[in-house]
């Protein structure tokens, strides 16, 4: 215990012996390991949170809420839709919260029909299988990254017996965004397709997506054609930068770089085209079919027998027929002849498709760039000079554009290729000095040669002056042990010192004077000795 409070009691004595800056110095340094250490007390003693839901609706907040004091579990809302929970029952209270249905993520789903009730009528349970399309299709589109809060309406009319008064099923979907977030196109057509698709019978043209600040984000009749404008831009652009690319880097090829420029413009035919067409050609006959009959009869029974302009028999019997000429019974009964043929007439059907994005015509400009020629101008002073291309190569140079882009004179396409020399400030450039290769590095390491700068400031004027007074404080230490210093006059070491005291003269006189400013008690302590051994 006494050895620990003369430690104290010696580093009291050298702190009070540094000077005023190193005082601030130390005490700041002493201050700033303590709150460290105080900090990570804390942080280790105190339990961390996490977030348990994030984007919650208020009625979904108050309901989580409820069941986190029902189970006891400590909670931190922050915001209003976040709620935290301890890190260490984080997933935990995740999965009891997921069995009890909570948060619902858009209403009920069809979860719905879990607790059916006895002696439900046909209407509840459309009802309820509206409510539960409504809330599933709420829940799937919330998933996405852009929205925070949907709702859906459906409207289903009931079926009727006959088809044209069935009236098509209908649906709005009301879309509350994440702060600062759009929805691209191509997303709205993906909630379109997935509302179409979970309802039969519903078509686009009878969906409404909209926003909650009252913006319609998607409607057939007005937003599904900008949304097609959108989709036909893109591709027009994107087909031009493939001609333009083309192009330029063929050229770029052969003239060097940053002397071709190209401008591509496409007139592309949206519309969808079908075609069917058939061809009969009439003088190319070939026989199908083939059939004949022949018919003959020789009955005398068919023919008529006796005289017309015979009175008749009043009692109902005729009178006795005359008998017929031998030329007539050779002329009774008939013959009969049939044949029928059926061709087959040469036909040719044809079927002709054509997509949408064809190309109707396209306009290619290029400009080329020198070629130039050193001349001296009015001053004498070495310039360059346009000059320009030859018409062969000028030609050479469309014909390949020609073929690179497809060229057909049928469609009107236009090929345009000028040599005109490009806005270049050369004499600017003459007057440039190439940069020094010692500078330009130094511009490139700056940041790196500064944090070394400040490292050896830091060596300099804190670490070194630092290191110099503790060692400063060791040599005090050691020479003023037991409260008497080796100085010069002393009997122990006396005999080694004046050996040395040439060469330890001025190091002893700062030993002295730094044992004095330290401690004055124990310097006067020692005085007083020494005049004692005198006496």
């Amino acid at each position: 215990m006494d050895s620990l409070l003369k430690t104290f009691q010696r580093v009291g004595s050298a702190f009070r012996g540094l000077p005023a800056s190193q005082k601030i110095l130390y005490s700041g340094s002493v201050l700033i390991l303590v709150a460290s250490l105080g900090y990570l007390l804390y942080a280790a003693n105190t339990r961390e949170y996490a977030v348990l839901y994030s984007g919650l609706s208020q009625e979904e907040l108050g309901l989580v809420v409820q069941k986190l004091k029902d189970q006891n579990i400590p909670y931190e809302i922050a915001g209003q839709s976040s709620i935290s929970v301890p890190r260490d029952v984080l997933h935990e209270t995740r999965l009891s919260l997921a069995t009890d249905g909570i948060p619902s993520g858009g209403g009920s789903g069809f979860e719905i029909f879990d607790a059916q009730r006895l002696g439900s009528t046909d209407f509840v349970q459309k009802v309820n299988y509206q409510r539960a399309l409504q809330g599933e299709l709420a829940r799937t589109i919330n998933k996405m990254e852009a929205v925070e809060q949907s709702r859906v309406h459906l409207v289903m009319p009931e079926e009727s017996l006959f088809k044209e008064d069935q009236k098509p099923p209908s649906a709005s979907v009301v879309l509350k965004l994440r702060h600062g977030v759009r929805l691209s196109s191509s997303r709205v057509q993906g909630i379109v397709n997935l509302v179409s698709g979970a309802v039969p019978g519903l078509q686009e043209e009878n969906i409404t997506v909209l926003s909650t600040d009252g913006q319609v984000i998607f409607r057939k009749d007005s937003s599904s054609d900008s949304f097609l404008n959108d989709r036909q831009a893109k591709y027009k652009n994107m087909l031009e930068e493939e001609y333009r690319r083309k192009v330029q880097t063929m050229l770029e090829q052969l003239l060097g770089v940053n002397r071709v420029i190209t401008r591509v413009s496409l007139d592309l035919d949206f519309n969808r085209f079908q075609e069917t067409e058939e061809l009969f050609d009439p003088d190319s006959a070939v026989v199908r079919s083939q059939q004949r009959s022949m018919e003959s009869s020789r009955d005398r029974d068919l023919n008529p027998r006796g005289n017309p302009d015979r009175p008749v028999n009043l009692e109902g019997r005729l009178m006795e027929a005359d008998p017929l000429e031998p030329e007539e019974q050779d002329q009774r009964g008939y013959n009969r002849q049939r044949e029928t043929v059926n061709y087959e007439i040469n036909r040719v059907s044809r079927q002709t498709v054509r997509a949408p994005g064809s190309v109707r015509n396209l306009s290619v400009a290029v400009m080329v760039d020198g070629p130039y020629e050193i001349k001296p101008d009015e001053d004498g002073k070495m310039k360059p000079f346009f000059v320009g291309r030859d018409a062969d190569e000028m030609n050479t140079l469309e014909d390949l554009v020609r073929k690179a882009v497809g060229y057909d004179e049928r469609r009107g396409d236009q090929i345009t290729v000028s040599n005109v020399p490009f806005a270049t400030d050369y004499g600017a450039m003459e007057g440039v000095t190439p940069e020094n290769r010692w500078l330009k590095m130094l511009k490139d390491n700056q940041r790196i040669l500064l944090n070394l700068l400040l490292i050896v400031l830091v060596f300099l004027f804190v670490v070194r002056p630092f290191m110099k007074k503790l060692q400063d404080l060791q040599v005090s230490d050691s020479t003023g042990r037991e409260g008497v210093p080796a100085l010069p006059g002393s009997e122990e070491g006396g005999t080694d010192l004046m050996d040395h005291r040439e060469a330890q003269k001025v190091t002893l006189k700062q030993k002295a004077v730094a044992l004095v400013n330290q401690d004055p008690k124990k310097a006067s302590d020692v005085v007083r000795a020494w005049l004692r051994e005198e006496t």
